[in-house]
């Protein structure tokens, strides 16, 4: 008796959670409980993305920053309009770039020469044959002569 009691229980309490994360959704998914009126720069913002009202408390948009940090921003506000306009382009200009570099790429057959002018070039020596050096101090100095 005790144990179809404590079956049935246990049977009770896994349906009642599994109604519960159905209805509510997994809360850890959400991450903007709520919207901050914080607003940064539009040039630090790498990406977004849209977080929907049906399984969270609010609908937001989670904007995120060079520096890897989250801000969530209400969708209808105007900072945020333009904070996705300028993402959106942002994300077309570096798709055409890409395409472009690819058709060069793929096009081209020359192989670049190389360049030895920078291997060749004269260094600068001092009087005695040795490469000039920065003067940091007399103490720096008199040391990388003991050095040298």
């Amino acid at each position: 008796m005790k144990l179809s009691l404590a079956l049935a229980a246990l049977l009770c309490f896994t349906t009642w959670m599994s109604m519960v994360h159905a209805t509510h959704g997994p809360i850890g998914n959400c991450l903007c409980p709520m919207l901050s009126k914080t607003r940064v720069k539009v040039e630090r913002i790498v990406d977004y993305t849209n977080q929907s009202e049906g399984i969270c408390p609010v609908a937001a948009i989670i904007f995120h920053t060079k520096t890897g940090k989250s801000l969530c921003s209400d969708p209808n506000s105007a900072w945020a309009r333009r904070a996705k306009l300028k993402v959106d382009e942002e994300r077309k200009k570096k798709t055409l770039k890409e395409m472009r570099q690819n058709e060069d790429e793929s096009t081209s057959d020359v192989t670049p020469a190389a360049s030895y002018a920078s291997n060749n070039a004269p260094k600068r020596r001092g009087r005695h044959g040795r490469r000039r050096q920065r003067k940091k101090s007399r103490r720096g100095r008199k040391w990388l002569r003991k050095r040298a």
